[in-house]
C-alpha cells in the first residue's frame, strides 16, 4: 500500500537515489560500451588465427589482395551501417552494384566519357533510393519487402540487359583507368573506401544530420517529438545507400572493365554481415562506421585466410553465417552493458 509521504516523495528524486547506488563506469567499462568495442577484439583474433596457421599470411602480396576484395563491400556497408542506424535495412543494394556496373560499361560503350557516366549512376542510385525510402515512410511498407522486391527487379534488369553474358569495355576509358592505381600495397579502391568511411563516420558523431540518425533508428516517434523530419531522414539515408552501391559498382567496372548478371549476387548479406560484425544492431539506433569498417577487413581476412589453408571453399559460407550469429551474441551483450 502507497502511502502519502511515499506519493510526494518526486522521481527525479527516486532517480537520483537509483543513480547513486550504481557504481561509476571505469575507462575499460566506457571502451567495451562503444559498438566497435567487440570487433576490434574479433579482428585482432582473426588476423593472429590465420597469421598462425596460413602460410604467407604476413605477405604485402595477401594484405593487397585483403584491402582489393574489401574495398567495393566496404564502400557498400558505409552506406547499409548509416541506413540500418537510422532503423532500416536494405537487401537491394547487391543488385543496384551489380546493375550500375552494367550502365557504366553500356554509357562508355557508347562513347559517353567515365567522369561523365559516374555522375550519370550516382543519380539513379539517389533515385532508386528516394524511391525505396518513399515507399517505406510514406506507404508504411516495411523495408525487408521493398527491398527484397528491389533487389529480384534489379537483378532481372541486370540478367535482361547482359542476356546472361558478361559485357566488356569496348575500349579503355582515361577516368576509369586512373581509379585503377595502388599506393605501396593499398589498391585505388581502397583508398576510395577510407576517404568515404571518414566522410560517414565525421557525419554521423559530428553533425546534427548524424544525430537525427541514431534518434530516427532508436525510436521515430520520440525523434518527431523532438522536432527530427524522421521519414525524411531515413528516405536520405536509403538514397545513400543505393548511390553508395553504384559509386562501389563504378569502383568494380574500373577494376575488372566487364560485368556479369551474377555481378553482386549475395553482396547484400555479406553487407549486414559486416555491419552487424561492426556493432550495428538490426533494430536500428546503435552502430558506428568504424565498426562497419573492421567488420569487412574481417571478411576479407577469413576469405584470404581460407583459401591459404587450403579449406574447401564451400565451408566460406558455413562459417559467414556462424561469425553473424556469434556477432549478434557479443552485440546484445555490449550494449547491455552501456545501458547498465
Amino acid at each position: 500500500m502507497v502511502t502519502q509521504e511515499q506519493e510526494l516523495i518526486p522521481i527525479s528524486a527516486v532517480g537520483a537515489a537509483v543513480a547513486r547506488k550504481r557504481p561509476p563506469k571505469t575507462r575499460l567499462d566506457r571502451l567495451l560500451g562503444r559498438p566497435e568495442s567487440g570487433v576490434v577484439i574479433a579482428a585482432i583474433l582473426v588476423y593472429l588465427f590465420f597469421a598462425v596457421m596460413a602460410p604467407h599470411f604476413f605477405s604485402e602480396r595477401v594484405a593487397s589482395n585483403i584491402l582489393l576484395a574489401s574495398a567495393a563491400l566496404g564502400i557498400v556497408a558505409v552506406g547499409v551501417a548509416t541506413l540500418m542506424i537510422a532503423g532500416q535495412f536494405d537487401l537491394s543494394v547487391g543488385s543496384v552494384y551489380g546493375l550500375s556496373a552494367a550502365i557504366i560499361i553500356l554509357l562508355v560503350n557508347q562513347g559517353v566519357p567515365g567522369w561523365v557516366a559516374l555522375p550519370i549512376v550516382m543519380v539513379f542510385g539517389i533515385i532508386v533510393g528516394t524511391i525505396n525510402g518513399y515507399l517505406v515512410t510514406k506507404l508504411e511498407i516495411h523495408s525487408l519487402i521493398i527491398t527484397l522486391g528491389g533487389l529480384m527487379f534489379y537483378r532481372g534488369v541486370l540478367l535482361a540487359t547482359t542476356q546472361g553474358f558478361p559485357i566488356r569495355l569496348r575500349a579503355p576509358d582515361a577516368f576509369l583507368s586512373a581509379m585503377d592505381f595502388q599506393i605501396w600495397i593499398i589498391p585505388g579502391p581502397f583508398i576510395w573506401f577510407i576517404c568515404l568511411a571518414t566522410i560517414f563516420a565525421y557525419i554521423l558523431t559530428r553533425t546534427r544530420f548524424g544525430n537525427w540518425l541514431f534518434a530516427t533508428g532508436g525510436s521515430p516517434e520520440a525523434a518527431r517529438g523532438m522536432g527530427v523530419p524522421a521519414g525524411r531522414v531515413q528516405i536520405v539515408a536509403f538514397a545513400v545507400a543505393s548511390l553508395l552501391a553504384c559509386v562501389a559498382g563504378f569502383v568494380s567496372v574500373a577494376r575488372f572493365s566487364s560485368v556479369d548478371a551474377l555481378r553482386g549476387t549475395g553482396m547484400e548479406l555479406e553487407v549486414v554481415l559486416a555491419v552487424v560484425v561492426g556493432g550495428a544492431s538490426l533494430n536500428g539506433g546503435y552502430g558506428s562506421i568504424i565498426g562497419a569498417f573492421l567488420g569487412v577487413l574481417i571478411i576479407g581476412m577469413i576469405q584470404q585466410g581460407l583459401i591459404l589453408i587450403g579449406i574447401n571453399v564451400y565451408w566460406y559460407q558455413a562459417g559467414i553465417g556462424l561469425l553473424l550469429i556469434v556477432a549478434a551474441i557479443v552485440n546484445q551483450y555490449v550494449r547491455k552493458r552501456s545501458i547498465t
